[in-house]
């Protein structure tokens, strides 16, 4: 099973409100990135939350039996503390982790299923989405980096895919949503945009 790890316990502070309830179409960003997670041919999909966990989950629908919301109370010591709350509670029989951004909403479903194909074809330990020569979001990561993602520091994953450079398989993907991410208002209002123009 491939557990879907969604990191959004980030405090926003480029955005207000928290950008995890930005509206996004009918529902709001991070909703839409589960629905996403949810439909996919993910095994589990585990929500982590931190800044405001409680604010953020009450506007959040879960309802999928495969998604279940963790709370990361030490979510200012950076990403990697929601990459490692993830993996302490993934199902025992996890064979690999796809870290997906809280804050991309736009990487569909085809795209998530691309990359879990390309993981179970090529068995490779890392798989990355590249588009036009650029790595980008979400990754794969095989169970074998399982101890030392448990060790990483605020740099997140980005020193285990270094470690492993002779591992990694790229996937052409034909989208720019995969080096996308909303930090500022800016962002947010160019994302929109974009995906108004592809539906």
């Amino acid at each position: 099973m491939i557990v879907g790890i969604i990191l959004s316990a980030g405090e926003s502070k480029r955005m207000c409100p928290p950008k995890q309830l930005l509206p996004w179409g009918k529902t709001i960003m991070l909703q839409k990135v589960i629905e996403n997670a949810d439909t996919s041919r993910l095994g589990h999909v585990l929500v982590v939350l931190g800044h405001p966990s409680d604010e953020i989950a009450a506007k959040i629908m879960t309802s999928s039996k495969k998604t279940r919301i963790l709370v990361n109370h030490d979510f200012r010591a950076g990403m990697s503390s929601s990459i490692k709350l993830g993996i302490k509670n993934a199902p025992a029989d996890a064979e690999a982790f796809m870290l997906l951004p809280g804050d991309q909403p736009f990487i569909s479903v085809n795209i998530i299923d691309q990359l879990i194909d390309s993981y179970r074809a090529g068995g490779h330990g890392i798989v990355i989405p590249v588009y036009d020569g650029r790595r980008g979001h979400p990754v794969i990561l095989d169970l074998r980096y399982g101890e030392e993602l448990l060790s990483i520091s605020d740099q997140g994953a980005r020193e285990v895919v270094k470690k492993h450079a002779r591992d990694i398989f790229e996937v052409c993907i034909n989208s720019p949503n995969v080096l996308n991410d909303i930090d500022k208002p800016k962002n947010y209002q160019e994302a929109k945009k974009q995906d108004g123009e592809q539906q």
